[in-house]
């Protein structure tokens, strides 16, 4: 992989696929480092984003990391909460003591960061490579009185029970049938998990947000009893009830609009028209009929104790955060994660469709 072109691009705000870096290689490190050394302010910049995302931070050297450090530091002190996108899957723990949550986890080798740069780093981890997934965990400051750990200890990850999926058959069948296994085994792990939390803290809630389709869950317990659990792929299992879902329709429910809605919706060559429409019309029916929305993992979250997507500066904060690594980082490394807030400023995201009219 030629790592100056990939410098340059990253130089001229380009698009660039992180998960490409899973090709570069030991030589990689080399040609960076020379970089470094050689290249122009902006290029050196971005060799040392390169850098950190390909060997991480033991691959920066002494001066590098020290520098990376003494910047985090110096905007600890003035860090504002700003609100996380793509949260995805996070435990809340309603305490102050980071030490004790980073023991209940098993994590160790924590480096403070600012919430944004955390954020990022947590965002970013979805690179199939080996454990690139399981490695590192991000833990939050105090927020509001809880502490949001955004990850799953080792043994969570791998529990006894799952079939990782570098032994799946190739099938799409076996593969399929896989995948619901495992997923029955991470639910059990989850509630597992959520109940012993709450024998330590008190009480402690996990909430799960897909971004790729519908499927949400949550799980909430309290002094060792598991009190609700959701998932919405599976709501015969459910347990238990919350306050803060009522007024909400659950989301394996379906929204009771007369039949038939969206049948005279034309279709145009552009498939964003019908849509578009669609939204339109669904969102004008559900206010006219007095019908509820859904409720989902950021709803429960919001209602009960902090919701990633909604802090801010009103938000109390205690301490700082910490990325820090789990069994799976101490055995075989960081992930490999490209760190723009190290280099440069990406290209914006495309608005979603959902987001362009709210008529």
């Amino acid at each position: 992989m030629d790592m100056r072109a990939v410098a340059e691009t990253l130089v001229a705000g380009e698009h660039f696929n992180a998960w490409d870096l899973d090709e570069a290689g030991p030589e990689a490190l080399a040609e960076l480092r020379e970089i470094r050394r050689t290249g122009s302010p902006a290029l050196r910049n971005a060799a040392r984003a390169l850098l950190f995302a390909v060997g991480g931070p033991e691959a920066l050297g002494e001066y590098d990391l020290g520098l990376v450090r003494r910047l985090i530091r110096s905007k600890l002190a003035d860090d504002v909460p700003v609100p996380m996108d793509c949260c995805e899957v996070w435990y809340a723990i309603p305490t102050t003591d980071q030490a004790a949550v980073l023991d209940a986890f098993g994590l160790s080798d924590a480096e403070p960061v600012t919430m944004s740069l955390g954020t990022e780093i947590w965002s970013r981890r979805h690179s199939p490579l080996g454990h690139q997934r399981c490695a590192q965990v991000y833990v939050s400051p105090a927020l509001d009185g809880w502490t949001l750990v955004f990850g799953s200890a080792s043994p969570d990850q791998h529990p006894p029970g799952i079939v990782e999926e570098r032994d799946w058959d190739a099938g799409p069948r076996d593969r399929y049938a896989n995948i619901l296994a495992n997923e029955a085994v991470w639910r059990r792990v989850t509630r597992e998990r959520c109940v012993e939390l709450s024998r330590r803290f008190g009480t402690a809630h996990f909430h799960f947000t897909s971004h790729g389709d519908a499927m949400t869950s949550w799980c909430i317990a309290e002094k060792g009893e598991l009190v609700r659990f959701y998932d919405a792929a599976v709501p015969e299992e459910s347990v238990g009830e919350l306050a803060a879902e009522n007024g909400y329709l659950l989301p394996h429910e379906d929204t009771p609009l007369p039949e038939g809605w969206a049948d005279d919706i034309e279709h145009t060559e552009n498939p964003l028209d019908w849509q578009r429409e669609w939204v339109r019309r669904h969102r004008r029916l559900k206010a006219e009929l007095g019908i509820p929305d859904h409720c989902d993992a950021d709803t429960i979250a919001e209602a009960l104790s902090v919701h990633p997507g909604k802090i801010g500066p009103h938000t109390r904060v205690e301490g700082h955060g910490v990325i820090a690594l789990t069994r799976c980082g101490r055995e075989y490394g960081h992930p490999r994660t490209l760190l723009t807030g190290l280099a440069y400023t990406p290209p914006p995201e495309r608005p979603s469709i959902f987001d362009e009219d709210r008529t």
